[in-house]
């Protein structure tokens, strides 16, 4: 995910005053008020999915913070779009349309743009974390005028897709990967928009095809947050996801590849990652997979340059000479010979281009 603000990067003094400036160029811009407070910690990372954006916020204070979503704002921009709000954790009142809620763990309500919303954010002693999904009124084939009475209210508990929406939001707080899979984006699409519909008793709206989407995404957040672990297997993936193995090799029947061919793919992706990350230029490469959940260097050699054409010392090698600075030894390989080289790799692994919500 791409951090928007960070307020450590700020001098103490001048956390609050960046945090509200930022809040006030948001996607939907909101003012913030309320005594300034002496600890402040707001950190906000966002990724784009399709149409759908998603907005992670971690915040700690000391004092209470209010949120405002005002007319004059409203008047200033407006993208028109419609937010699902997620309570990680943390003590929240949100208003709006004369309806109010007081989030508990996992809530989740929805928002509209186009109307003011107030949100009180009540501080402990630790921190919370909010999500929010945004994503355009228009996507959505019901009338904004049906959808009204809905907006600032919660989504049920019981209701069928409200609690995979919420784990799959949760899970994708924890991952830094940005993804550009249009199936998810259609997954999404069809959970909110099927949400809504049930809410407004229209039918149920979540296809098993939705929920297999959600399941595999979940799955795959999971895989990512245990790469380090050697012995990682179907059984354990499925006891985190809380699903039976059998469910689990269900949900990828058809899909490109299994749980263990996906976890092997995961694992080589972050390997080549941090060979060509600088800061990790003095790592040796034996640390940096055996870090990834990989127990047996010879497997990993062959597994890598199966993936990519090439081995782990050479894409050290290339990436440290394709850097600002660096100088190619006569004879040695060039940057343009890395380009070459990694190019389809590239292609591969690349995210697609993100729209934009307008």
């Amino acid at each position: 995910m791409d951090v928007q603000y960070d307020t450590r990067t700020i001098h103490p003094l001048d956390r609050y005053d960046y945090f509200r400036a930022e809040v006030g160029v948001e996607l939907v811009p909101v003012a913030v008020h309320g005594r300034v407070p002496g600890r402040l910690l707001a950190v906000q990372s966002v990724a784009q999915i399709g149409d759908f954006k998603i907005e992670v916020v971690t915040l700690a204070a000391d004092s209470e913070i209010v949120s405002q979503r005002t007319e004059r704002l409203i008047r200033t921009c407006d993208p028109e779009c419609y937010r699902l709000f997620l309570n990680v954790n943390g003590k929240i009142r949100g208003e709006q349309a004369d309806n109010q809620v007081d989030f508990r763990a996992r809530d989740i309500a929805l928002y509209d743009s186009s109307h003011p919303w107030q949100a009180t954010l009540s501080m402990g002693p630790g921190s919370m974390r909010l999500v929010m999904l945004t994503f355009p009124r228009a996507l959505v084939p019901i009338a904004s005028a049906k959808v009204r009475p809905l907006i600032g209210t919660l989504i049920p508990r019981n209701m069928p897709g409200r609690g995979l929406l919420a784990q799959f939001l949760i899970g994708f707080t924890d991952t830094a990967e940005l993804t550009g899979d249009q199936n998810l984006a259609q997954a999404l699409y069809e959970c909110t928009v099927g949400l809504l519909r049930q809410r407004l008793d229209h039918s149920n709206g979540i296809t098993p095809h939705t929920r297999q989407q959600l399941h595999r995404a979940h799955i795959r957040d999971i895989i990512r947050r245990h790469l380090d672990n050697p012995t990682l297997d179907p059984n354990q993936i499925a006891h985190a996801a809380n699903i039976s193995p059998r469910y689990l090799h269900q949900l990828f029947h058809g899909a490109e590849l299994t749980p263990m061919q996906l976890l092997k793919q995961l694992r080589l992706q972050e390997c080549h990652r941090h060979l060509q990350d600088p800061a990790q230029a003095t790592t040796p490469i034996k640390d940096l997979i055996t870090a990834h959940g990989y127990a047996r260097p010879d497997q990993f050699a062959r597994d890598f340059k199966q993936l990519f054409g090439v081995s782990p010392t050479q894409v050290r090698r290339l990436a440290t000479r394709s850097r600002p600075g660096v100088q190619d030894e006569p004879g040695a390989c060039s940057a343009r010979d890395f380009d070459v080289a990694l190019s389809p790799l590239r292609m591969a692994t690349s995210a697609r281009p993100r729209p934009s919500l307008s």
